[in-house]
């Protein structure tokens, strides 16, 4: 693949995440229950909104024309949500508390909770996609050059 085709499908990746993690920003955020005064939730809301944030700051890094700063960029900060999704969100410890408090709390939070929770469960393999799509293209940014000037080499001794 060219650095071009990777450059699209890091976008196409980065996109599908985008969908997925806004949906999760809609669940835990427009979705809680009314009496929303649950600071577990809403820590959790903030998470999920520092998550798209930093998406949306890759997203538009991903738009760059300089290559190798783009691809930088990108990566940070799709590793810098990919922590917080996995550390702040998907970490045992972390589930076991916000299940415990929804459970105590009872009403509607269970259910807001499991909302949540398939939300996240949606946003894992577009995550995972957009880190080999963003790795892809920095293998592509890194190794074409020199494998063009291997061919070039190899042409020159063949003569």
């Amino acid at each position: 693949m060219t650095i071009a085709d990777r450059r699209t499908a890091m976008h196409e990746a980065l996109h599908a995440l985008w969908l997925a993690v806004a949906e999760l920003v809609l669940t835990a955020n427009d979705d809680q229950p009314v009496e929303s005064d649950l600071a577990a939730a809403e820590h959790i809301a903030q998470l999920t909104v520092e998550i798209q944030g930093r998406l949306a700051e890759a997203i538009a890094a991903a738009d760059d024309p300089s290559a190798t700063r783009e691809a930088c960029t990108v990566d940070r900060l799709l590793r810098e949500a990919s922590l917080i999704y996995w550390r702040d969100l998907r970490a045992h410890e972390a589930v076991w508390r916000l299940r415990g408090s929804t459970r105590r709390r009872g009403g509607s939070w269970p259910s807001w909770w499991s909302g949540v929770e398939q939300s996240l469960e949606r946003c894992e393999e577009p995550l995972v996609a957009a880190g080999v799509a963003v790795g892809d293209a920095w293998h592509e940014l890194v190794t074409e050059p020199s494998v063009a000037t291997a061919r070039a080499n190899t042409s020159r001794r063949s003569s």
